[in-house]
């Protein structure tokens, strides 16, 4: 799917411009070529937002504590632009040389984006020379590396296979061999980031986030982030929590196998975190109703679940690319889930500027006119909270193979079908909420009609995006089995007999796929389902003048 037309341009070119070409070729200053136009019009579908965060309640030393943690997420962001693409720092810092105002539009784009690919336009290149779109390997890999070659490599280096498919090693080619240089030793910013973490754990009086800190540190300097992942978990009674290192795999595209760094500071808001108690409590019962074979579900662990409302003061890396997060489910490592459980935090700040400024616009466009009264802000915090409880349920690694994860298993296919598992879940554990009567049939139907102007807000990420592939992933399942309608005047509604019998059968395709860890099936569901159809098309067409992201910014 292309929602916007690809760009191409080469920095020489805008230099030329700038530099002063024969008379009849230059523009007048505030004037745009078409190309920089086309690119004004892809910033302009981010609204730019400055996300506020109450402080207030914090002591002088915790505000103080959260400016360092903000200079720590800086050198995470300066990693991560080597992870974004081997040429995004180029491409940025040969824009920033220019002094055009079309040169500015490119930069300011190349900043939202990491680099010269549009995440919006399934990774099309819109400036500089190089390749037409974002190659798979990221900044992890050579450029030019195959799987063939990959894999061809290990089988005859097999005491290399562990280095080559961690989390924490970038792929080198040196005279002709390849090599895997542990992230420690190949970004300099590593020393900078551990050491940063040091002072901030100087700074923290609660002690069990101290010890987390500290241990953040020893694990920068090491690459071994089991134990400071279990203090995380322990953290305790502190006003302030962080995400920061290398968290998600998302930017691998060849095998999901490397992790990008980000940063995400937060304050708590702990009288909001009560709340999801409910959820919660349910745990137990959302594992063991998960609707698949009985075979395969698994105790699960809820002493240690963490949910929490936090409010954010400072995203750096990852998570601040393109689309930005609204809530994570970590730690990743199954082997901390099996011992201590997960942490959910929904990030409020983010959700609620999204849901006015994109999620409302488009239940106004494309949902029933009688369904418009239901879009409700609980319900969408309700559906991301329970998105990022479903992560924790189902199978971390595949039935029968302990030592196989399904995202090993699944590979570049994971992440899309892992997202769509969570969104699908989320859904189905509504309607469990309604059998075990915490909530009522009014709220079940506040739910589903957010749910599918949710749909249209994730999809718009494009294929590339493991969260818009999964929305395309669930909508063209439901649409195709009825449990979604599309009316005659282009909006979309609910059929009510069949919608969680429609979602109970995706979540089953879906949960079976992961125990098995059936990599070929993942990849039939991707493309059966995977992709944006002319009634899709149409209908983001009409979306067109409602944003399709944020462009954040932060106190810090």
């Amino acid at each position: 799917m292309k929602l916007f037309g690809k760009i191409l341009v080469t920095v020489a070119a805008i230099a030329f411009v700038a530099c002063g070409g024969p008379a009849e070729e230059q523009r007048a200053p505030e004037q745009l070529s078409e190309q920089a136009q086309m690119v004004r019009a892809n910033l302009e579908q981010f609204a730019n937002i400055a996300i506020p965060a109450d402080i207030s309640h914090l002591s002088e030393r915790e505000v103080k504590l959260l400016e360092k943690l903000v200079e720590a997420g800086r050198l995470c962001d300066q990693i991560f632009w080597k992870q974004s693409s081997h040429d995004a720092i180029a491409v940025r810092d040969s824009l920033k040389k220019i002094a055009t105002q079309e040169a500015n539009t490119y930069l300011e784009y190349v900043r939202i984006n990491y680099g010269p690919y549009d995440v919006l336009n399934e990774n099309a290149r819109f400036v500089g020379d190089g390749p037409s779109r974002r190659p798979l390997t990221g900044g992890f890999y050579p450029e030019d590396l195959t799987k063939e070659e990959f894999e061809d490599y290990i089988a005859k280096n097999p005491k290399d296979k562990e280095a080559f498919e961690s989390q924490y090693t970038v792929i080198v080619r040196e005279d002709g061999k390849l090599q895997a240089v542990p992230y420690h030793e190949y970004y300099p910013e590593a020393k900078l980031l551990a050491d940063k973490l040091d002072e901030a754990a100087e700074l923290a009086d609660n002690p069990s986030l101290k010890k987390y800190l500290k241990l953040r540190a020893q694990a920068v300097r090491t690459d071994d982030y089991y134990a400071s992942d279990v203090a995380w978990m322990d953290i305790d009674n502190s006003n302030i929590d962080v995400v920061i290192g290398p968290i998600e795999n998302y930017q691998d595209e060849l095998y999901n196998y490397k992790t990008a760094h980000e940063a995400v500071v937060m304050v708590k808001d702990i009288e909001a975190s009560k709340e999801l108690d409910m959820f919660k409590a349910q745990i137990p019962e959302f594992q063991n109703r998960l609707p698949y074979d009985k075979k395969y579900i698994e105790p699960v662990k809820t002493e240690k679940e963490i949910l929490q409302i936090v409010n954010v003061v400072y995203f750096g890396g990852d998570c601040q690319k393109g689309t930005k997060t609204i809530a994570a489910a970590l730690p990743n490592d199954p082997k901390v889930h099996e011992t201590k459980g997960g942490k959910k935090s929904m990030y409020k700040n983010m959700m609620e500027a999204k849901f006015k400024t994109i999620v409302v616009p488009i239940a106004n466009v494309i949902i029933s006119p009688e369904l418009r009264k239901y879009v409700d802000s609980k319900a969408f915090t309700s559906f991301v909270t329970l998105h990022e409880v479903s992560h924790t349920l189902g199978r971390g690694f595949v039935y029968g193979k302990k030592d196989l994860t399904v995202r090993k298993a699944l590979q570049e296919r994971y992440s899309s079908i892992e997202e769509a598992k969570a969104d699908i879940l989320s859904m189905y554990n509504h309607k469990t909420l309604l059998e075990l009567g915490k909530v009522d049939e009014e709220y079940i139907k506040k739910s589903i009609v957010t749910y599918i102007a949710g749909l249209y807000r994730s999809l718009r990420f494009g294929t590339n995006s493991a969260h818009g592939q999964a929305n395309l992933i669930q909508l063209n399942f439901l649409r195709s089995n009825g449990a979604i309608i599309h009316n005659a005047d282009g909006t979309f509604g609910y059929d009510k007999d069949k919608f969680f019998k429609v979602v109970a059968d995706l979540a089953n395709l879906i949960l079976t796929t992961q125990a098995e860890g059936d990599y070929k099936k993942a990849g039939e569901i991707i493309e059966q389902y995977g992709k944006a159809n002319d009634e899709i098309k149409s209908t983001v067409e009409k979306l067109k003048a409602i944003p399709r992201d944020i462009n954040t910014t932060y106190k810090y």
